[in-house]
């Protein structure tokens, strides 16, 4: 009876080998970690283009808005002056028309060339006041194109910086993968030696 109890083997002695379906999950846990790291990588590289192509659309809407709404002061500020001119015109007709008894052939001579003469100065007049404003908005058009121009080449320069390194940063992860894979190999056989030596 001696013999028997020493020939029964307990439970909790048992030798414990890896099975190969063991080793194979932990090399797909491994190959997996490193899939998805790659994904939510590229995931956010795709993200931050999409970002960096809806600023740049964002910019360019607003700097056609203000372009159109400069045009849209100019147009009317032009139909506001047309509209100011023929009124003057009809007042100007309807004064005569009342007074037409009254011409002489010299007075109807000065009336035209002083005519002429107010038309002219305020013509200068009128250039004189808009120059500031048409120099304003020629200085923010050339400034708002200057400003797109610079975004675009700012975002166009991120990306080729990225783009170079992405080659140094995938050799990186391949490295990194491979080191991992090796660790959990070494890890594994370590085991076994292990467990076959006890």
């Amino acid at each position: 009876m001696a013999q028997k109890k020493s020939e029964t083997v307990v439970p909790g002695d048992e030798k414990v080998i890896p099975s190969p379906e063991e080793s194979k999950a932990v090399g797909s846990f491994v190959t997996t970690f490193w899939d998805q790291y790659e994904q939510s990588r590229e995931r956010a590289e795709h993200i931050r283009e999409n970002r960096e192509d809806a600023y740049i659309n964002a910019l360019r809407e607003v700097i056609k808005f203000n372009k159109q709404y400069r045009k849209s002061i100019t147009k009317l500020y032009e139909q506001t002056k047309k509209t100011n001119k023929e009124m003057v015109s009809e007042l100007v007709h309807q004064f005569n028309a009342g007074k037409e008894d009254v011409k002489e052939d010299v007075q109807a001579h000065d009336r035209e060339e002083l005519k002429n003469q107010l038309k002219e100065v305020s013509g200068q007049l009128e250039k004189l006041a808009l120059t500031p404003i048409i120099s304003i908005f020629h200085i923010v058009d050339q400034l708002e194109d200057n400003f797109e121009k610079n975004a675009e080449s700012s975002v166009d320069y991120a990306r080729d910086r990225r783009k170079a390194w992405l080659q140094v940063r995938k050799e990186y992860v391949k490295k990194a993968r491979n080191t991992h894979l090796n660790l959990v190999e070494r890890g594994k056989n370590s085991l076994k030696e292990l467990v076959k030596i006890q």
